[in-house]
């Protein structure tokens, strides 16, 4: 069997090279159960190449992995172009983007493209619980694979052409170390409400190490990494032997790590409260970076978004714990969610410049209050949701990093007033270093509108 898999381009009208660690660790996994399996990212190459056509003429399974929301729209493209030219194997579309979406939306967007199945990476069997990647067995027709927990991503790296992988490994990638987390956010899309579980030291080494291998051989002497836990501090007893593992591989290799991380301010603070070296000894294993995901300074906000979690006395504290410890931190202020009042808007803005003054890093974004992985919200009948089901393109305004527009914000006065927070954030510290958040501007369906916005998102630099 073949299977060719694919990185769809970035949505906003430009390339974006990423390692897609998701897709790397598939590719691995199903090296391992014995598949031959090819990788295009189509912000490298086009998708009717020769190389590609050629690969895809042999092949028996596709896949593609979806980012987010907004990559829906182009991977449906895709494959519309696929059947196009006569291409008519079974699809598999996985990724964070489609992961958690109800079967009727899949169904909506992806079913009439003929055979397109829907990896949603776990699912129950009766009498078996929940059995991981069952459905993608099912789909591909094998009895067998390799946990994603347990699977180091090595052999995919080592089948890179030269430039794909020295343009992935040398600038910062994100390294997968755990999935899942506790706190049950509303707007969040991530897997959520749930306990932790993390990759096994063996296999972070065993990437760790062939990637300071390659270092060596091209001498490149750091290693930028953003680890995927969606709350790193909140198994610090986990987390810390795997950075260890990371900081002792660099050490032979003569690398120096720079590791980035997510955190919230609840279990950081737990976590530092009873163990008052941690701070230091993660910085020693290379920890540069905390996020906190701070969103917002209101309470009445955070108790709307199920943020209960969140206290600004925590946030305070936690921000003097890292900075003490010689960490950066930033703070990620999603705000701008339908419904916030003005006096939440104010709040928000007063907090960001105040701890921007104290030396903090401020990344907002504005908040999408209905998204396809928030079934709570996204439900039939509102108008909003039934526009982007008729027309998947809309699911573009989803993008955190996007002023809010008609699909995301169907008020006038929440559409403007959380658009001019955002912006006043980035216009009033993006020059002074302080926020790297760039925004993107909701595209049209015509008309010159819809050029100025292609335009203004191409030139638009990337968020990090």
């Amino acid at each position: 069997m073949k299977t060719v898999l694919f990185q769809p381009r970035y949505p906003h009208g430009k390339s974006q090279v990423y390692l897609p660690g998701g897709l790397m660790n598939l590719g691995s996994r199903l090296i391992r159960a014995g598949i031959e399996v090819s990788f295009f990212d189509l912000n490298l190459t086009v998708l009717d190449s020769v190389e590609v056509c050629t690969d895809l003429v042999q092949s028996d399974i596709i896949g593609f992995s979806v980012l987010g929301h907004p990559y829906i729209p182009i991977v449906i493209e895709n494959i519309k172009m696929f059947r196009a030219r006569g291409f008519s194997q079974r699809v598999l579309v996985g990724g964070e983007g489609v992961v958690r979406l109800q079967t009727v939306d899949f169904l909506r967007w992806f079913g009439v493209l003929g055979d397109v199945v829907q990896i949603k990476n776990i699912k129950a069997e009766p009498n078996h619980g929940i059995v991981e990647d069952a459905d993608l067995r099912h789909a591909l027709g094998i009895s067998e694979l390799a946990s994603q927990f347990e699977t180091s991503m090595t052999p995919m790296l080592k089948r890179l052409p030269e430039p794909t992988r020295r343009a992935y490994l040398t600038s910062e990638f994100s390294l997968f170390l755990s999935n899942g987390c506790k706190f049950p956010c509303e707007f969040c899309s991530a897997d959520k409400n749930r306990t932790e579980q993390y990759r096994t030291i063996d296999s972070v080494r065993d990437e760790i190490e062939y990637i300071c291998w390659y270092f060596k051989s091209i001498e490149h002497t750091e290693l930028r990494i953003y680890l995927s836990n969606l709350d790193a501090f909140q198994n610090p007893k986990q987390l810390e032997p795997r950075l260890k593992a990371i900081a002792d591989v660099c050490r032979m290799y003569h690398i120096t790590p720079h590791v980035r991380c997510l955190a919230t301010s609840r279990c950081t603070f737990q976590a530092v409260d009873t163990d008052r070296g941690l701070p230091k000894r993660l910085h020693s294993f290379g920890l540069r970076v905390v996020a906190f995901g701070a969103d917002g300074a209101d309470e009445e906000t955070w108790k709307r978004e199920g943020k209960l979690h969140n206290k600004l006395s925590e946030i305070n504290d936690v921000v003097l714990m890292m900075q003490r410890a010689g960490i950066l931190v930033e703070l990620l202020m999603v705000i701008g969610f339908q419904k916030d009042k003005l006096k939440a808007l104010w709040h928000d803005i007063c907090f960001s410049f105040r701890k921007a003054r104290e030396g903090a890093v401020i990344r907002p974004y504005l908040g999408k209050s209905r998204t396809p992985s928030a079934p709570g919200r996204w439900m039939s009948g509102q108008k909003e949701v039934e526009a982007c089901r008729r027309n998947p393109k809309l699911l573009l305004h989803l993008d955190f990093a996007m002023i809010a527009s008609r699909v995301s914000h169907p008020s006038l006065k929440e559409r403007w007033l959380s658009t001019l927070t955002y912006l006043c954030i980035i216009i009033g510290l993006a020059p002074l270093g302080l926020c790297p958040t760039r925004p993107l501007m909701p595209v049209p369906q015509k008309g010159i509108g819809k050029v100025i916005a292609q335009t203004v998102n191409r030139l638009m630099p990337f968020d990090r």
